[in-house]
């Protein structure tokens, strides 16, 4: 096996353990997403803080080494990597992403919410609420993402 596809498994692996970590936070956050909608953030305890930091930290760590483990597969694939709109374009080629333009909407979700923090409850709210719901869309690009790893390089590991 390669040096890039032993990095690529290393990295499946880490965005298996931080799917784990977004799915715990989500089962978390629909308290203090009540609380904000209702009252703003200055209701919130401390608890339902660390909640909402967990959760903002570790959906924008997950996407962010999604796209590096994507940024590796197209480095195996010999394909340019920079700028990062051609590792998207290839993986919208390849059937693991279905929109490039869902890929950016996420990412400027997780650029919003440290602006909106203090500043707006309701524009928070609607951010923290988007990015819930996006979540279930990223899964599916990490599980298409191991389907591609797996059918593509099992060929080559196995030579």
């Amino acid at each position: 096996m390669s040096a890039n596809l032993e990095i690529i498994q290393k990295k499946l692996e880490h965005l298996l353990r931080m799917r784990g970590d977004v799915e715990h936070s989500i089962t978390k956050m629909p308290i203090p997403l009540s609380k904000i909608n209702q009252n703003g953030v200055s209701v919130l305890t401390p608890d339902e803080r660390e909640t909402l930091s967990a959760f903002t930290i570790r959906f924008a760590t997950y996407q962010e080494h999604m796209g590096k483990t994507m940024k590796s597969v197209a480095i195996e694939e010999e394909s340019p990597t920079s700028p990062f709109g051609m590792v998207l374009a290839l993986m919208e080629k390849l059937g693991i992403l279905e929109s490039t333009e869902r890929w950016k909407e996420i990412r400027e979700l997780r650029n919003a919410v440290n602006h909106e923090y203090e500043e707006d409850a309701e524009a928070l709210h609607q951010i923290l609420e988007r990015m819930v719901a996006s979540a279930p869309w990223l899964f599916s690009v990490h599980e298409k993402l191991v389907l591609f790893v797996q059918n593509t390089y099992q060929k080559v590991s196995n030579r």
